[in-house]
């Protein structure tokens, strides 16, 4: 049934983003190919990726891209399922070339009830571009969609279906000091001294689109996508 879903879901993104530049449902039951930084420990179980610790104040980032584990083209668009369980914060990473470069985050942080866009690099302060209050709900499922296109980097997340992401969105951001293309990730960040743990699923990267599809679009997409 997750295959299923899987194929439904990378065609609808395909339909919707542009071609697909990346994808991995964790249906193969590992990781390979992702890179991992940090502290925490880096699990795929029953078809969906943990990125987790127990007791380790830090940070764990897995990193890939669709080219050796970079991005061919420094504009795209990550999208993934995530479930926070416990942690200080969970996100995705954008145009990634070093811990001590400039890259991008969104970074979802529950107990602020609070989302931001970030440029950061690990060797100093992060620099908050953009902020909004958002409210996540322990173990609940969540889509979360980190977008680089040129100087413009945008994010949102929801809870619901795929198709009900929202057309405008939350985040939005101008800054020009990483264009490389780097890598994509996904990160989540526990405070030690009790375990964390982050759920992320159906990574997908895309080519930015220009616009959303309306939702009589969407319902057609859905119809004609239905598998018998």
């Amino acid at each position: 049934m997750k295959k299923i879903f899987a194929f439904l879901l990378i065609l609808i993104v395909q339909i919707c983003f542009g071609e697909v530049l990346f994808s991995d449902d964790f249906n193969d039951g590992n990781d390979n190919g992702w890179t991992h930084l940090g502290v925490a420990a880096f699990q795929v179980i029953d078809g969906r990726y943990f990125v987790h610790a127990q007791q380790s104040r830090g940070l764990g980032k897995s990193l890939n891209g669709d080219q050796s584990g970079v991005m061919s083209t420094a504009d795209y668009s990550v999208l993934c399922s995530l479930v926070m369980e416990c942690g200080r914060e969970s996100g995705l990473i954008a145009r990634y070339t070093g811990d001590d470069q400039w890259y991008y985050r969104m970074v979802v942080k529950p107990y602020s009830s609070r989302v931001l866009l970030e440029r950061r690099n690990d060797s100093g302060p992060s620099v908050v571009k953009d902020q909004c209050s958002f409210t996540l709900v322990a173990g609940s499922d969540y889509w979360i969609r980190l977008e680089v296109e040129g100087n413009s980097i945008r994010g949102r997340i929801w809870d619901g279906s795929l198709d009900e992401e929202p057309e405008n969105w939350m985040l939005t951001a101008t800054d020009a000091l990483q264009g490389e293309a780097g890598s994509f990730g996904l990160f989540a960040s526990g405070y030690g001294k009790i375990p964390w743990s982050s759920i992320f699923d159906d990574v997908i990267v895309s080519v930015p689109a220009g616009q959303q599809l309306s939702s009589e679009t969407w319902a057609t997409v859905k119809t004609n996508s239905s598998v018998q």
